[in-house]
């Protein structure tokens, strides 16, 4: 029975080797006869009973759970006869089938029950279910709690699963697999063959505005509505912001398709600040506002009226954009969190007018209420016998207090090369969400090549905010100890309250700021920090779990790490740690 147990582990460990091979080459794999696995979307071919298509241009992470990087997430699908199975037997079968993975992995967690438990429980964190029943992570699903599927997941005839694995990690796939088609025969329902698997591309179906924007300079009813003119002008214009966050990034991209040498941009620069533009060049082609010219796509006559649209009606158009920002909902993310900080914030004290206190021994702190002390003056008079006005102590009423905790949050942005396109553009729409969903002020830090910048200084104008976010362009190097100490520094010099400072980066320090030793001097830098009292928060990837971990230990803070920089992840956590923060300085 051991030597059985041991072979199992060992297969799991060869299929563990070939996935990564065949998963480095874009390619998906069919395990036993009804179980497809890749790191891409699956689609099965109309018509073509048991043909299942591995797309090779839609990653599983980016299409299923909205990652910005791609290669994070192994995409298992177990086909199945139509039938229902319950997602809550599918995560128990994964649940005991990762924990006999992990014991024959290291026998020694057989005398290490907290240690066990605790492994299995990062795996099963990891891979989400979801059959017709629900869906939901398998610790989730294992403990009872299901979530709802959509009316496409009501359709499936396969067990989906999604987990979050990186190569070294790849040895469970093939017990969990074998698990989810334990769960399907046990529920009743018989596996379905795939009879084959191939692999190609399928056309990208973005969100295709030019088929439902009416252009002003189209005729409706063969004549110009000067109302229905203003309406899809602005319709588009808050279109695009939804991609480019402000509108002064809006203006900048038309502005990068003038005819102007000087302010044209080259698509590897489009790229590098807002990631992928193709589609909205090619809308706005289609709304023949963009045409292709000698220097590439350059504004018709239209085109250039909407951008004069957007200079003459900037006003209401941020009004707008702000308003949408405001009510932006993110969506929940998972995220480990590593340290916690014992940082005490302060709570700043304003006078409330509208509700007043009566003095009790005679003495008070803060405004008096005139009108209120009058009034409870004239009454004890009247009551006293008094023909004239007299005021004692006993009459005095005063003004309440309020406390709030204020939060001014410094967002240190990496700015190299790594963070261009989606993750500059969450990060710099985090910064406009704090702005204006709070009463404190923002401020911008970046580093990149060899040394930090200020792009921001501690503000409450979303008009300095958005024109400093504009000029981020990420690219070079990481020079993470300067842009700490830059930092560090504003903080000292600006008159805030409460200072949070939260680093998002992606990479590790690769340019030195003292010495010769880049990781070292980001630690000195992050102990800096903590001599300053500053609350420290780090956001950053798995892969750089281990230093990120130390700088957040040097400067006595806590450290985050997601799946992906999006923005969903950075509002949520951001917004948690100010709960946080105003409930300690409550306390």
């Amino acid at each position: 029975m051991v030597t059985d147990k041991h072979a199992a582990f060992d297969k799991s460990s060869v299929v563990g080797n070939y996935l990564s091979i065949y998963f480095g080459q874009e390619q998906g794999v069919r395990l036993g006869e009804s179980t497809v696995v890749s790191r891409k979307a699956h689609a099965v071919v109309p018509g073509k009973k048991g043909n299942v298509r591995i797309l090779v241009n839609r990653d599983a992470g980016r299409t299923y759970l909205n990652y910005v990087d791609s290669d994070q997430v192994v995409h298992i699908d177990v086909f199945h006869e139509p039938g229902v199975v319950d997602a809550r037997a599918v995560a128990k079968e994964i649940f005991w089938a990762i924990e006999n993975y992990l014991v024959e992995e290291n026998p020694n967690l057989n005398f290490m029950e907290e240690e066990k438990f605790k492994n299995v429980l990062d795996y099963a964190l990891r891979i989400e279910v979801t059959t017709r029943s629900g869906k939901g992570v398998v610790y989730d699903l294992f403990q009872g709690e299901v979530g709802p599927v959509s009316e496409e997941e009501e359709k499936l005839n396969h067990v989906h699963l999604l987990a979050r694995l990186t190569s070294d990690r790849y040895g469970v796939v093939l017990p969990v697999a074998e698990a989810a088609e334990e769960a399907v025969v046990k529920s009743g329902l018989r596996l379905a063959k795939v009879k084959k698997i191939s692999h190609g591309n399928e056309k990208q179906k973005p969100d295709n505005f030019a088929g439902y924007i009416v252009l002003p300079w189209k005729k409706a009813k063969g004549e110009y509505s000067q109302i229905l003119i203003r309406e899809n002008q602005n319709q588009l214009i808050l279109k695009l912001a939804e991609k480019f966050a402000n509108l002064e990034e809006v203006e900048e991209f038309l502005e990068s398709c003038t005819a102007n040498i000087l302010k044209r941009k080259s698509q590897d620069e489009q790229r590098r600040k807002w990631g992928d533009v193709d589609h909205y060049l090619d809308q706005l082609q289609q709304l023949g506002l963009i045409k292709n010219g000698l220097l590439g796509p350059v504004l018709t006559k239209e085109g250039r009226q909407l951008k004069d649209f957007l200079l003459k009606h900037r006003c209401e158009l941020e009004a707008e954009i702000r308003r949408n920002i405001r009510h932006t909902s993110s969506v929940a993310r998972r995220y480990q969190k590593i340290g916690k900080s014992d940082y005490k914030p302060s709570q700043v004290y304003f006078t409330n007018r509208n509700k007043t206190v009566k003095v009790e021994d005679g003495t008070w702190s803060g405004d008096l209420a005139v009108p209120e002390t009058v009034v409870q003056a004239k009454k004890s008079s009247l009551l006293r016998g008094e023909n004239r006005l007299t005021i004692h102590k006993e009459d005095l009423h005063v003004y309440d207090r309020k406390s709030y905790v204020p939060i001014d949050v410094c967002l240190l942005i990496d700015a190299s090369a790594s963070m261009a396109g989606d993750k500059r553009q969450a990060a710099c729409y985090l910064a406009e969400h704090l702005l204006l969903t709070g009463r404190e002020k923002v401020a911008v830090v970046t580093f990149q090549e060899m040394s930090a910048t200020v792009a921001v200084p501690f503000t409450r104008n979303q008009k300095v905010l958005s024109k400093g976010l504009a000029r981020i362009r990420p690219g070079g190097l990481t020079p993470m100890a300067d842009g700490i100490f830059t930092s560090v520094e504003l903080i000292r010099s600006s008159r805030v309250h409460n200072p949070l400072l939260i680093l998002i980066t992606d990479g590790m320090p690769n340019f030195p700021l003292w010495s010769f030793d880049a990781k070292s001097d980001a630690l000195e830098a992050a102990r800096k920090v903590a001599e300053a009292g500053i609350k420290f928060v780090c956001i950053g990837l798995e892969s750089n779990k281990v230093f990120l971990r130390d700088v957040a230990k040097q400067a006595r803070g806590t450290l985050y790490i997601v799946d992906d920089l999006n923005r969903d992840s950075l509002i949520n956590i951001v917004k948690y740690e100010k709960r946080v923060t105003e409930a300690t300085g409550i306390l």
